[in-house]
């Protein structure tokens, strides 16, 4: 599978968490170049994943081998370190538009633009928003933050209200929209809701 439209991408470590994020240059289908802002690498040949995030197809998850060295690029003060990488296999794709969506019952505290904190319960996640019930007032558009640990890491993350819907036993319910989301929190994310979503399809075929 060819690589179409890819600038970035998100490189794992060894123990398949988010490494570096890095700036993406494609050579041929199978070979392309991986320039790093992450100064706190060393040369090092490794076989990892990588998913690369393209225009066309998404987010694609690849199995690739990295020969990581000190950049001679002329950018090299801005991206000190760079990678050989070759695709050795494409593990996943995810369609960024269409993006799957888990029900979940997280009961958190999350802080207004405004400083005020108020209390609520995510009903349903995807990597692309969340879908929340709380006693608390919010205006379309209106911006608000929480933490929230996925895959061993937890991440400070923003949202947006984009629908405001009908009462649910009492409480208001929100369509919302992640914003300023890092890929590190994205993948993340999908990685949570993959799992979850394995998990309901086990207990499904098991019925």
């Amino acid at each position: 599978m060819a690589l179409k439209d890819c600038e970035n991408c998100l490189v794992y470590g060894t123990d398949n968490r988010p490494l570096a994020k890095a700036r993406v240059e494609m050579t041929d289908e199978n070979h392309i170049w991986l320039f790093f802002h992450y100064s706190k690498l060393r040369s090092i040949r490794i076989k990892t994943y990588v998913d690369f995030y393209d225009g066309q197809y998404g987010v694609v998850r690849s199995h690739c081998e990295l020969v990581i060295q000190k950049s001679t690029h002329p950018n090299r003060m801005k991206e000190p370190w760079t990678a050989s990488c070759s695709i050795l296999n494409v593990q996943d794709t995810f369609q960024r538009q269409k993006d799957l969506r888990v029900k979940v019952n997280l009961a958190m505290e999350f802080i207004t633009q405004k400083g005020t904190y108020f209390s609520g319960t995510i009903g349903n996640i995807s990597a692309g928003g969340l879908f929340l019930v709380t006693p608390q007032v919010l205006k379309k558009n209106e911006h608000f933050t929480f933490r929230c640990r996925f895959s061993g890491d937890t991440f400070e993350l923003e949202a947006r209200v984009l629908r405001i819907g009908s009462l649910i036993k009492g409480e208001y319910s929100y369509g919302c929209q992640f914003s300023n989301l890092t890929m590190e929190a994205e993948a993340a994310i999908r990685k949570y809701v993959f799992a979850k979503q394995k998990e309901r399809m086990s207990r499904q075929n098991k019925r």
